[in-house]
């Protein structure tokens, strides 16, 4: 569990240094759209008293470092949009090297931040993603009777410094770690696992793959939350 930990704590420490390369290199690329005028000589407004802009600074109408985030907004999504789709088609693309050995883990401990009941209210407004886990999951009577199911694996979930609370299910069709409906599992069992940043169960085949993206699983989460603040910043 130890060793289980100190990866974690690795993980969000690469992470940092990711997420800083990342903004340093969009930054890079919205800089291309700096416009070439001088603050100092600009007589748009004279009550502005910028002198060194800030593609984050609020500007006055028609100042030319307002087409400045305009052109920051629709570079990120469109052009480099893009890219990162591109990215993600990669990583996906790596999965498929790697198929599932039938250790059962995934189908005997499912962990998620909701509740039945919000899972429930959910699926009720049309989340689709909610509905096909509600179809195979039930929740766990008690955390005991989780742990008893993966004590490693429900141990590191617990473990982890995260705000959110687990909730623990389990799938009621599996027999001998294989699925009694196997032909009629919904999308979301066909897909597991998605993510490649999330923790896996160290029984997990798919490991190894989550092991081999994940430098560039972190860079592409990095570049997504840095997009995320730039639009919220500048719409």
């Amino acid at each position: 569990m130890d060793d289980l930990n100190s990866q974690y704590e690795q993980l969000k420490s690469r992470y940092k240094d990711i997420f800083i390369e990342a903004a340093q290199s969009i930054r890079s690329e919205i800089e291309k759209f700096r416009p070439e005028v001088s603050c100092k000589s600009c007589s748009i407004d004279k009550n502005c008293k910028i002198e060194n802009p800030d593609i984050f600074m609020e500007f006055p109408d028609k100042c030319p470092c307002r087409e400045w985030q305009s052109k920051t907004l629709s570079f990120l999504g469109g052009e480099y949009k893009q890219k990162l789709r591109g990215i993600y088609k990669k990583i996906m693309e790596a999965r498929e090297l790697y198929s599932c050995e039938k250790c059962g883990a995934c189908c005997r401990l499912a962990v998620s931040e909701f509740s039945p009941i919000q899972l429930k209210q959910k699926a009720m407004r049309g989340d689709n993603f909610a509905k096909q886990f509600l179809s195979v999951f039930v929740p766990y009577e008690n955390e005991e009777d989780a742990r008893a199911a993966l004590p490693e694996y429900f141990d590191l979930l617990e473990n982890l410094d995260l705000d959110t609370r687990n909730y623990y299910y389990h799938c009621n069709k599996v027999v001998d770690n294989l699925c009694s409906d196997y032909e009629n599992r919904p999308e979301i069992c066909k897909e597991f696992p998605a993510n490649p940043l999330k923790l896996l169960p160290p029984s997990c085949s798919f490991c190894k793959w989550r092991e081999s993206v994940n430098k560039l699983a972190m860079s592409l989460q990095a570049r997504i939350d840095i997009i995320d603040f730039y639009k919220q910043k500048l719409s």
